[in-house]
């Protein structure tokens, strides 16, 4: 009888410890469902990071050599959360020389300062668009398109904005140009020395530039530029030197073969300019000079129209001094006169005037800005 008690107390306990298993076994389960639920419903209720609105400026123009900048919107401005970028995918990745590419020319270019929140851009690292190297064949991009990237601390793009800008050539200076004109020009007599005119960089950085000449065909062997200097040699132009010539020529400032700065300058060369009191032949080159006259003490007096030749130079004239004797005379009564079209000299009637030699100076400028001098001496004496 006791031992049938046994075994239905012992039958008993496995039966009560399989139900706490049971139960314990439910709960767990339970448990984990609820964790799994819970965690389920957070993942599912959260909200993507909200995008940030970006605007830029479209387009954006520099000359070659300066640097300009591009605010960030303030919807960027004490984002700490935030990681920008710029992206140059869209802009082709052409050789500039050896392993160098424009890519690698952007990344230094174009950067963003994240402490005065903006872009800047430095176009004295980077070419005029559309360039063609002379080196090889490469040719830059009509444009420098690029996008900003607006990241979260997780990685997410939460913006973007694309911004184009672009160089243009900068503009080389020419010390001696006339610039009057569309095209800057010069006027160059011809001569047995060198003609020689100075290029001006300005404020484009030279670091790493070469000097280069464009000009028509058949005037290289006798115009050239060396370092900053265009010089023609005293062959240039017209063999006899007595007919007008004619340069059309671009000077060009190149970086890694790419041009970054020019101007068309034109240079004309003319015949010398004979200036002086006489008269000139020029088929026989002959010239005969008639600036010694003499004439009566304290009568008017008027002299022959001055020779500029070739006539056609021929502009306006001034009186520049009288001296009597080799001293300063005071002209202040204007007895002394020069008619500015023609440079004949006047003298007044003057019976102040005292006898002895007075060297008149007589200034010509001409058509193409030349200026000449030549001198007239009248020898007063009593009749």
């Amino acid at each position: 009888m006791v031992a049938f008690l046994n075994i239905i107390i012992t039958f008993a306990k496995k039966i009560i410890h399989m139900k706490m298993y049971k139960r314990l076994s439910i709960a767990f389960t339970a448990a984990t469902f609820l964790l799994s639920t819970t965690l389920s419903c957070q993942k599912d209720t959260s909200s993507p990071q909200p995008p940030v609105e970006i605007e830029l400026p479209e387009n954006t123009g520099v000359s070659y050599g300066q640097t300009t900048s591009i605010s960030l919107p303030s919807s960027l401005s004490n984002r700490n959360d935030l990681t920008l970028s710029l992206s140059y995918e869209q802009i082709a990745n052409v050789g500039i020389s050896g392993n160098v590419k424009l890519h690698d020319l952007l990344t230094k270019a174009v950067v963003i300062d994240d402490k005065r929140q903006n872009i800047v851009i430095n176009s004295a690292l980077l070419y005029p668009n559309g360039a063609l190297s002379t080196t090889n064949d490469s040719k830059i991009p009509d444009s420098y398109a690029i996008k900003l990237l607006v990241k979260s601390n997780s990685g997410e793009t939460v913006g973007e904005s694309k911004f184009n800008f672009t160089v243009s050539d900068g503009t080389i200076g020419i010390k001696e140009a006339d610039l009057s004109n569309e095209i800057p020009f010069a006027y160059a007599l011809y001569s047995s020395e060198t003609t020689t005119f100075e290029l001006d960089a300005m404020d484009i950085p030279t670091e790493g530039t070469i000097w280069h000449l464009s000009s028509e065909a058949g005037a290289s062997n006798n115009v050239s530029v060396e370092n900053s200097t265009i010089k023609f040699t005293s062959a240039a132009g017209d063999p006899d030197k007595k007919a007008e010539y004619t340069y059309d020529l671009r000077p060009v400032l190149l970086k890694d073969g790419f041009p970054v700065a020019s101007t068309a300058f034109r240079v004309v060369f003319i015949p010398q300019i004979k200036f002086f009191f006489g008269m000139y032949y020029p088929d026989m080159d002959l010239t005969i000079y008639l600036n010694l006259l003499h004439i009566a003490l304290g009568n008017g007096y008027l002299s022959a129209a001055p020779t500029i030749y070739p006539d056609n130079y021929k502009s306006s004239f001034s009186l520049q001094s009288v001296s009597l004797d080799g001293e300063t005379f005071d002209n202040s009564t204007d007895v002394f006169s020069v008619n500015a079209q023609t440079g004949a000299v006047s003298v007044k009637e003057d019976d102040t005037l005292k006898a002895g030699s007075y060297k008149i100076m007589v200034k010509a400028v001409t058509t193409t800005g030349h200026e000449f001098q030549t001198d007239l001496t009248l020898v007063m004496s009593a009749l």
